[in-house]
Formats: C-alpha cells, structure tokens, sequence
C-alpha cells in the first residue's frame, strides 16, 4: 500500500514512522549519516523546511530504504491555471 505524500511534513511523517516501526532513534540516524544532532533533530521535527534530495537520500540510505515514485494526474480540477 502507498501512501499520498503532498509536502516535506507527509513525507517526515513517513519516515518517523518508519524509525518507530523499526526502533530506531535520532541518535541512531545521526550515528549513519555523519549529520549533526541538530540538523536530524530539526529536519524529524518540522524546523527544517527545505530538504534537500541529497539529505533525503543520506536519510534514507540511513533507515535502509528505497524511494519510490509514482507520477499520477493530479484528480483535483482547481490546480489548472487560468489566463489572466
């Protein structure tokens, strides 16, 4: 089962998740990627609003995950944009 993630927030959630589901803690992620405990801590958080895809993947390779992704049409009419 996939799960829609919109924004950086869904996908930290995802990922917190995934540390719980596998008892891992901040420590443990700052341990397998060599960042600081402060940016693991603000990046799990919310404090860090622009990760980069450089960081995610130092992340995920830190949780032994893979990323997948699928591009579907948006099903939400509002997104078109309208001549002005």
């Amino acid at each position: 089962m996939y799960n829609i993630v919109k924004n950086q927030d869904d996908l930290i959630l995802q990922i917190k998740h995934y540390m719980l589901d596998n008892n891992l803690k901040q420590k443990d992620i700052v341990v397998r990627t060599g960042l600081s405990k402060q940016t693991i801590s603000n990046l799990l958080n919310g404090r860090s609003k622009n990760m980069t895809l450089d960081t995610l993947f130092m992340l995920l390779n830190a949780l032994d995950c893979n990323l997948s992704i699928s591009l579907n049409k948006n099903d939400n009419k509002d997104n078109t944009v309208k001549d002005q």
